[in-house]
């Protein structure tokens, strides 16, 4: 031991000695200035335990540097050290590959750590990467800061970027450094190999980087272009477990709000929520046959925040981790991005959002007997969340005049008694008469429910009516439609500021016996068949399949489209549909939540009619889904219902499906 000691004290002295050679002739030198002096980046190199060996490069400078470095804590739980790895300072294209030599290397101590001096001239970049490989393997991190760890996450943030076409030399440093230190915060434990520990990267934190990305690689955008007024309102829809106790929750969701956008300057927006209506639903138990149901409605006071605004038309606003105490359960929600896309030239956003939180039971920390913080030890379930809503900004002095013309709607509705869960859409046209009344044409729909003898679906019919009076207010707000018992039948709607786009949520219930909640979107029709060819457009999707019995054998699902997913349209036949569907599981309504992310890249048959009413079909190896509904005057939007039917059997699931059209440059990933 003694031997070893001193021959590594030997060593290190000999390096003193050599990096020390020919100081003394500079130092009779003349004075100069003092050159700029270059930047250090440090930080840890850590792997999944089954990559550790493949990246070791066990040489004699290892061993002189293990004794000069600190340790450091892996960020993931689970991730080891990579010792004797050998570092190396690369540029890369905008694909990742490597460009031009290696720009300066170091190697790992024992503890993972590193720290390599950036060559003169060289400062920090999206395309400047740090490296590890051997044996095929490889981790990559962008320095992006004087701190940059490797590790799975930096190799996963990077291959994010590059995915989405991401100029990596133009990307600014700050927001990447920001983005990273996000994803390090939510609770990930690592896998055995880097395959797998990308895949739970992706199942877990792969939406909130890929929407983060998408504002990143963006331009800011002019804010005072969306200024004013504005209404939304939601559909939400929900599944919830009781880790392994047999019990779980069926819930829906409804909120009608009053916003007001502002220009902040630099493309950021300040948003005031003014005010806020909701009703929401748990529909609870061991199954389906055996649930109860707990309703309720309130409204709330509004609050302040800001949003980003880009060139192509996303409104991004970032919701924060959270922990609420809420009597014997508290809640813990990660960070959250809510990316809305704009239409094209008008102030109507559409967001498709993706929450979920971790339920706990809670402690008394201070005496009092009542709870009053989170017990991290006492997890209860997890909760999964899922909503449609639309923001459309308010005219000022509408008439009776502005609704006029054809309009295509499409509507989904939830019903919920013991017993039961229904899904039903439905499509039809209206026609506005300039005069405050409208006529309701013939709707088709279909009409799927989970029961305890099985599942049940038939296709539903709607008799038209003509001449039935809508009441909207000056600001847009929709007050009543058509007629009940020869009275004013009240409806919780809005119109849009060009008079062209129609939104209604309404839920009502029946002494928590009962409750149903319901979706209308529509659109003014074009006079003749729009034109979509070479048209991109951002698909969102959200659904629900049912399939089985209600006594605690079925399954149900709530399905929804991933924020860069796309539909391209090569004709007014023929497009294609490129992006990521994620699928939220329960076998019986008292299983536990499970999550599965499917990639589908595949083609699509249309057919648009003279009036913009539209179908897609989708056709793979197991059946088809079939998308109808009708896009607007230009094209730029498209409201659709959707149903997913089995080869040689009946609708599985049905749903929503919004398309928006986006700006060359925000299309799909590579």
């Amino acid at each position: 031991m003694i031997k070893s000691v001193s021959y590594l004290i030997t060593v290190i002295a000999m390096l003193a000695a050599i990096s020390g050679c020919g100081g003394s002739s500079s130092s009779s030198s003349a004075p100069s200035d003092p050159a700029p002096q270059a930047l250090t980046v440090e930080g840890t190199a850590s792997a999944p335990s089954g990559m550790v060996a493949a990246l070791r490069d066990d040489t004699f400078t290892r061993i002189v540097l293990n004794a000069l470095i600190e340790p450091a804590a892996a960020a993931i739980t689970g991730l080891q050290p990579v010792e004797g790895a050998t570092v190396e300072l690369i540029r890369v294209d905008n694909n990742g590959d490597q460009v031009g030599d290696v720009l300066a290397e170091t190697v790992t101590s024992i503890s993972g750590d590193y720290d390599l001096t950036l060559p003169q001239g060289v400062d920090l970049a999206g395309n400047l990467i740090v490296r590890i490989t051997g044996n095929g393997a490889e981790l990559r991190a962008q320095v992006v800061d004087q701190a940059v760890d490797i590790n799975p996450v930096s190799e996963f943030v990077l291959r994010k970027f590059i995915e989405q076409g991401a100029d990596l030399e133009q990307l600014v440093v700050t927001e990447v450094v920001t983005l990273s230190g996000k994803v390090d915060t939510f609770d990930l434990t690592a896998g055995n190999d880097l395959s797998e520990m990308l895949a739970k990267l992706d199942q877990e934190v792969g939406e909130f980087v890929e929407q983060q990305v998408a504002i990143i690689n963006d331009q800011p955008g002019d804010a005072g272009d969306i200024a004013g007024d504005y209404r939304s309102s939601a559909f939400g829809l929900g599944l919830h477990d009781s880790d392994n106790d047999g019990f779980g929750t069926f819930a829906n969701d409804l909120w009608l709000t009053d916003f007001t956008f502002a220009d902040g300057g630099d493309g950021t927006v300040a948003i005031t929520l003014e005010s806020e209506e909701s009703a929401s639903s748990n529909f609870s138990g061991a199954s389906v046959d055996t649930a109860s149901l707990f309703y309720e409605a309130e409204i709330e006071d509004g609050e302040s925040f800001t949003g980003t605004l880009t060139e192509s038309g996303i409104l991004s606003i970032e919701g924060a981790f959270e922990e609420e105490v809420d009597g014997d359960f508290a809640f813990r929600y990660p960070a959250v991005i809510y990316n809305l896309q704009k239409a094209n030239n008008k102030g109507l956003f559409f967001l498709l959002s993706q929450e979920a939180g971790v339920r706990y039971g809670t402690i008394d920390t201070n005496g009092d007997q009542e709870p009053d913080a989170l017990n991290p030890d006492d997890r209860r379930g997890d909760e999964v969340f899922r909503a449609l809503e639309i923001f459309a900004r308010s005219p000022s002095a509408m008439q009776d005049s502005d609704l006029n013309g054809d309009f295509g709607r499409v509507f989904i509705e939830t019903y919920l008694e013991s017993g039961v869960i229904e899904v039903q859409t439905a499509t039809n046209e209206l026609t506005f008469n300039g005069d405050g009344t409208f006529d309701y044409g013939d709707a088709s729909g279909h009409l799927l429910a989970l029961q305890g003898n099985g599942t049940f679906y038939q296709t539903t019919t709607e008799t038209g009516f003509t001449g039935e009076p809508i009441e909207i207010t000056e600001d847009g707000d929709i007050v009543s439609a058509g007629t009940d018992d020869g009275q004013p039948s009240p409806a919780d709607g809005f119109i849009n500021d060009t008079f062209d786009f129609m939104s209604f949520a309404e839920s009502d219930n029946d002494e928590n016996f009962s409750a149903d909640f319901s979706k209308t979107l529509m659109v003014k029709l074009p006079s003749s068949a729009p034109d979509v060819t070479g048209k991109n457009y951002r698909f969102m999707q959200l659904s629900v399949a049912l399939d089985g019995v209600g006594n605690g054998t079925g399954d149900i699902e709530l399905l929804n489209s991933q924020f860069n997913s796309f539909i391209s349209m090569t004709s007014n036949t023929a497009g294609t549909l490129d992006g990521e569907i994620t699928e939220i599981e329960k076998a019986g309504l008292g299983g536990n939540v499970g999550i599965e992310n499917d990639a589908v890249n595949t083609s699509l048959s249309a057919d648009i009619a003279a009036n913009g009413a539209t179908t897609l079909t989708i056709t793979d190896q197991t059946g088809s889904t079939v998308i109808e509904g009708f896009f607007n005057q230009d094209a730029s939007v498209g409201v659709f219902t959707m149903r997913r039917v089995p080869d040689g059997g009946d609708p599985s699931e049905l749903g929503l499906v919004i398309l928006v059209e986006v700006a060359d440059g925000a299309t799909s990933p590579q």
